[in-house]
């Protein structure tokens, strides 16, 4: 066994006497001062205590649950505490937040609960009469046992009742792996230490902002304000007040009605073709057709997607808008009303950007001067806040475009972290690189910010002061930042202010976002702890000013008109990525360990989003949607079809890689964890099955060409022999016609005027100008879409660069030399399949023909658009 660093054995010292200064170690309220120590976790996964002759039981108990930092908790509150549980009590559940506590016996009994204990704040142990509290960094640990005990005092005098920090000193930085997400959830409003970054708030030197803020405990005195303003309701006049924070809004119910209705007209469908096939085995005596019901899932899934669709156009055109207009649960038309938060200091926001290869002068500048008056004008109401690049192209554009991108984050105080480029000497992992260059942005700042911690620390033993002046904390900083630079030898770049915020906007290179919306961001996220992510509608970022680009932005805008729609009606709102607030210590509680590091975004699935916000979920986060800023939120859209319809394999490969497991891991199950554990989670059961609808259009776009091939076969060859079972796809495309090409856009256009967003000529002119291109988009990607799923089954390595964020050079002679390379494939098959249906209908043997165009229009109108797809939106 190797023995302990200085640095951890001071550690421990240090967290001991703190722990003794808080009075957490009264030998007279527990059985023995034996139980009464610290415990660290080396880097050898060996465990420092202090003192060293701490309980044996103790040991044993702290190595089964592997907690970074663990002590224990002895006072007049904890004694007071174990008084009142019955003897029976496994667990201890604070009210009103609903947070969870285990209680075990004694020591001994830890080993068998140490997954419940690890995933928990802290646990209760009957016999030694003591509070065990984990931690993740031993900077962090106070603020732990601070908050376990407010939790405690809560029960005993009332969770109005509130407890100072037991010792005045700066916030640390923490991480929380080892807190439940009910905890972290609703300690977010009981004080829970901040972010090292919001010590360093406005610019005071390069890179660097203001010092080290003396605040006891500044989320507690957030919510204590609000509700001091809250009870005292003749100060001002507020609109919203009854519709703000988690507990007072309302629950809306329309959503889970229309997905109800759904469902009883797909069982309704599904149970006439069952009993079809039921009386047409009763008639003959053939009960091989019941194998027919084996398809009945599948299909019943396609048809759950356009019958969804009907249902929520008859609600859009005939039913109620008010809930579209009014706070909720899950929706926010209105933004939050400042007067309510007077005089609380707000969080320190970190704008997040992760950069490639863009342009510096057209993209990322633009960005950057959007950005920085949303800044000014957060700075003007009192919050601070500072941007963080991620920039993964710093060490591969040429070095002139390098030394530009410097020069401009130096002169406009950004920071930014640069990774190797990807080679034998290092691995960017993933097909869609953006997971991997932000999870190395976040970890490089969480060691940068420990290391600042570990160097506070130091300092504050040898000047036996908590006090440390700007000037300190500056070279601190600068020294905590050379020093991890330097520990990975070359590999990374980075300068600036690095650390991160409560909470994080994550935009893209190619944003621009509203001047108000840091304020009413950070206001959102106090007053609703629960939330993790607050997604914002957004307009499109106009570059190209092509057919194409216009067409796509309709597309987008319909598509936020549905989810606002839908969202403002009941549903869990999804997370596409970018023009968000997280919450940061809710993205650190899902965290999880790969490759030997922690990683916040999976860096093995193309939709990161997706994967990120069903994690969240699952641990009892909520999301959220904005609408308030109505367009003032922008984003760049695909300028040419290549970039789209990579988009949308993308979007399919990401979702099949969320339910299926590839071919060759169905020993594990052929669905993969993940989804199987949000099925089984408490999110609402309407939200599932929208999830579930959501999975499945992208199957029946891809199913779409080889469907109408099987069809074509089938009731060509065979049309007298088919049961009443078989619908042919005939009769499929005439309503998918009339849902999606009729249904659908008229309901857009109706809820868009009902909503006060356009006018209804207007909005009928635009359907009818786009729905053209729309329709031909949508009727040419089938086979793409196939190849993306078939590729992820078999275990084809496929990946995706990032969408253009610039119009290039185009004409005929580049689009067509793109198609060659791009769609030689798809021709290929195109023509093969042409080939067949010619041989079919003219050539072939008597019996063997194809003529019926009911049989061949479905086909034809595949393959012409596949055929039509890049040479129409492609070539110029």
């Amino acid at each position: 066994m190797s023995q302990p660093s200085r640095d951890d054995t001071l550690a421990a010292s240090h967290l001991y006497k703190q722990c003794e200064a808080s009075k957490w170690f009264e030998e007279s309220e527990c059985s023995s001062a034996a139980v009464l120590g610290v415990a660290i976790r080396r880097p050898d996964h060996n465990y420092l205590f202090e003192p060293a002759s701490i309980d044996e039981l103790m040991m044993v108990a702290i190595r089964s649950i592997g907690p970074r930092v663990a002590f224990s908790m002895s006072s007049e509150i904890t004694s007071t505490i174990f008084s009142q549980i019955s003897p029976y009590q496994t667990e201890l559940i604070i009210q009103p937040r609903g947070t969870r506590i285990p209680i075990v016996d004694s020591l001994r009994g830890i080993p068998d609960r140490s997954f419940e204990i690890r995933q928990s704040l802290a646990c209760l142990v009957k016999k030694e009469n003591i509070v065990l509290v984990l931690a993740n960094t031993p900077e962090g640990a106070l603020s732990y046992g601070s908050d376990v005990e407010q939790m405690l005092m809560e029960i005993v005098w009332g969770s109005s009742f509130g407890t100072p920090r037991a010792l005045s000193r700066p916030e640390m930085s923490t991480r929380f792996s080892y807190i439940s997400h009910e905890s972290l959830s609703n300690s977010a409003s009981q004080g829970r230490s901040e972010s090292t970054s919001t010590r360093f708030s406005r610019p005071q030197t390069p890179g660097l902002t203001q010092g080290p803020k003396r605040v006891l405990d500044k989320e507690k005195c957030i919510r204590t304000r609000v509700a001091e303003i809250d009870a005292d309701q003749e100060r001002f006049v507020d609109p919203e007040a009854a519709n703000t924070g988690h507990m007072k809004r309302p629950m809306i119910l329309m959503h889970s009605l229309m997905v109800g209705l759904t469902l009883i007209i797909l069982i309704a469908i599904e149970g006439i073709v069952i009993s079809k096939v039921v009386v047409e085995c009763k008639y003959d005596q053939k009960f091989g057709r019941i194998g027919y019901l084996a398809v009945v899932p599948v299909f019943a899934g396609f048809a759950f997607c356009s019958a969804l669709l009907v249902i929520f156009s008859i609600f859009q055109v005939f039913g109620p808008t008010r809930d579209n207009l009014n706070n909720s649960r899950y929706y926010s038309p209105i933004a939050p009303t400042p007067a309510k938060f007077k005089d609380i200091e707000l969080p320190h926001i970190t704008i997040q950007i992760p950069v490639y290869m863009e342009s510096l002068k057209a993209v990322i500048i633009p960005t950057i001067a959007s950005i920085k008056v949303a800044i000014k004008y957060y700075e003007k109401v009192g919050g601070t806040a500072s941007i963080y690049i991620n920039d993964d192209g710093m060490q591969i554009v040429h070095p002139d475009v390098a030394d530009a991108r410097r020069r401009y984050y130096a002169a406009n105080h950004i920071g930014w972290c640069a990774r190797p480029p990807h080679g034998e000497r290092f691995v960017r992992k993933g097909r869609f690189k953006k997971a991997s260059n932000m999870n190395y942005g976040l970890s490089f700042s969480n060691r940068v910010e420990d290391e600042l911690l570990r160097l506070v620390a130091r300092l504050q033993d040898i000047t036996q002061t908590q006090d440390i002046t700007l000037e300190q904390e500056n070279e601190l900083y600068q020294q905590a930042l050379d020093t991890v630079i330097a520990s990975d030898e070359g590999k990374t770049m980075a300068s600036g202010n690095v650390c991160l915020g409560e909470f994080i906007l994550l935009v893209d290179c190619d944003t621009r976002v509203p001047e108000t919306c840091l304020h009413m961001g950070a206001l959102e996220m106090i007053e609703s702890p629960s939330i993790a992510i607050i997604q914002h509608t957004s307009d499109v970022l106009r570059v190209a000013h092509n057919v194409f680009e216009t067409g796509i932005s309709y597309l987008t805008d319909l598509t936020y008109t549905a989810i606002a729609f839908n969202v403002g009606s009941g549903d869990c709102p999804c997370f596409v990525g970018h023009n968000a607030f997280l919450r940061w210590k809710a993205v650190q509680s899902v965290s999880f360990e790969e490759d030997g590091m922690t990683k916040y975004w999976s860096e093995s699935h193309v939709s990161e989003d997706f994967h990120l916000s069903i994690r969240l979920q699952i641990a009892g986060f909520e999301i959220r949607l904005a609408s308030y800023h109505g367009e003032d939120f922008k984003e760049g859209v695909s300028l040419s079809v290549f970039d789209e319809l990579a988009r949308w394999e993308k979007y399919a490969y990401g979702t099949n890689e969320l339910v299926f497991n590839p071919l060759i891991k169905w020993y594990k199950g052929p669905i993969t964890h993940l989804y199987l554990s949000y099925f089984m989670s408490n999110v609402k059961a309407s939200s599932k099955l929208m999830v579930l609808s959501y999975t499945f259009t992208y199957y029946a776009i891809a199913i779409g060409l080889p469907l109408t091939l099987a069809n074509y076969l089938i009731v060509g060859w065979f049309p007298n022999t088919l049961d009443q079972f078989y619908v042919a796809s005939w009769k499929f495309i005439v309503v998918i016609l009339i849902i999606f090409n009729i249904i659908s856009p008229i309901a857009y256009c109706i809820i868009r005027f009902r909503l006060g967003k356009q006018r209804l000529l207007d909005s009928i002119i635009q359907t009818v100008s786009w729905s053209p291109l729309i329709v031909l988009f949508f009727s040419g990607i089938s086979f793409h879409l196939s190849k993306a799923l078939l590729c992820h089954f078999v275990g084809i390595n496929i990946e995706w660069t990032a969408t253009a964020k610039e119009l290039e050079t185009t004409g005929f002679f580049i689009g067509m030399d793109r198609i060659i390379k791009d769609f030689k494939y798809m021709y290929i098959t195109v023509g093969f399949i042409t080939g067949g249906m010619v041989y079919l209908g003219v050539y072939a043997p008597y019996g063997w023909t194809i003529t019926n165009w009911t049989t061949i229009f479905p086909l034809a109108l595949q393959l012409v658009g596949h055929s039509l797809l890049p040479l129409a939106l492609g070539l110029f």
